[in-house]
């Protein structure tokens, strides 16, 4: 049960020895007796007793100390906490086989959360629909507003199919507010999660709508293998834009933004290894309006790079 704002009770104090002091500090000294929480409030150093009398100690004095004292235990808490979890997580990480099966939902959604609670550097994921996926729907708001706090950079390719399912657009909007990295692809091999290059979870079920059961993949070759697809699958992936309508969408929105045959020539040039001052002797146009029209197909795909770009033309069917 929480405290209400303003109570006494995280410091130790319990309802008669709070109501007690909080007397003491109102109306002055009063008669010290038997009483169990007067002897308490001496004991914290919350009280003095002379004369049979019982006095209250400055709460500027008596309570800032015991708030640090608080505040000092936590921090130890807190370190031991750390170091238990990095214990366990390299026990868990290092323990059995170097594939196990995992069944159940349950168990899963609980080893989800606990991988990306014990995240400390990259979460990466590869979603696909239904939008319930991997890693989406047995996380919180909370728990993915503390890998942002922890400063772990999460990292999600999602199928552009995932657009169309029911509020999707809602989610990664929030998704993003929250500091997330996405990008969309066509199509994605499987569910996937990966954390701190150390274990990732694939989905069984090729098909992605069974979520009974994962499969754990440990250090070692194959998990290496599924790191590399994801770093070429986020290449290859693009940012979202919106649209006229502030629809998020990865590709272009209408016909007129789509690459002309100047557009389609230049990239033919490019992906054959010509630089800028090529191209532009090669199309007649100048240096700087070919670089202009490369940054607004860059811009067009949300690609970050020209690689990328190369990709998406050819996935697209712009050359």
């Amino acid at each position: 049960m929480t405290d209400a704002p303003g109570s006494l009770g995280g410091l130790g104090l319990d309802a008669d020895e709070e109501k007690l002091y909080r007397r003491l500090v109102e109306e002055g000294p009063a008669d010290a007796g038997p009483d169990p929480a007067a002897a308490r409030l001496r004991a914290l150093g919350l009280a003095d007793e002379a004369d049979g009398l019982l006095t209250a100690v400055s709460p500027q004095l008596a309570l800032t100390e015991l708030v640090l004292t608080q505040e000092r235990a936590v921090l130890q808490a807190r370190a031991g906490v750390e170091e238990l979890t990095e214990i366990f997580r390299r026990r868990t990480v290092t323990a059995g086989p170097a594939l196990e099966v995992v069944r159940g939902r349950e168990r899963v959604g609980r080893l989800i959360q606990h991988r990306l609670r014990g995240a400390r550097g990259d979460v990466r994921f590869f979603a696909k629909p239904p939008f319930a996926v991997i890693g989406v729907q047995d996380t919180s708001d909370a728990d993915e507003a503390d890998l942002s706090r922890r400063g772990v950079r999460e990292r999600l390719v999602i199928e552009r199919a995932v657009l169309n399912e029911p509020g999707a657009p809602q989610e990664i909007r929030a998704s993003l507010d929250r500091g997330q990295e996405i990008r969309f692809t066509p199509e994605l091999p499987c569910k996937l999660l990966i954390t701190d290059d150390d274990l990732a979870v694939v989905q069984l079920d090729a098909s992605g709508g069974d979520q009974d059961g994962v499969l754990l993949v440990r250090p070692g070759g194959l998990l290496t293998s599924l790191i590399t697809l994801f770093e070429l699958q986020w290449e290859r992936a693009v940012r979202l834009r919106e649209d006229g309508a502030g629809r998020l969408t990865p590709s272009p929105a209408t016909a007129d933004e789509l690459p002309d045959e100047e557009d389609r020539r230049l990239l033919a040039l490019l992906l054959a290894g010509h630089t800028d001052a090529s191209a532009a002797h090669h199309t007649g146009l100048g240096r700087r309006t070919v670089q202009r029209r490369i940054r607004r197909l860059m811009d067009l795909a949300g690609t970050d790079s020209r690689i990328q770009l190369g990709w998406y033309a050819r996935d697209r069917g712009w050359l």
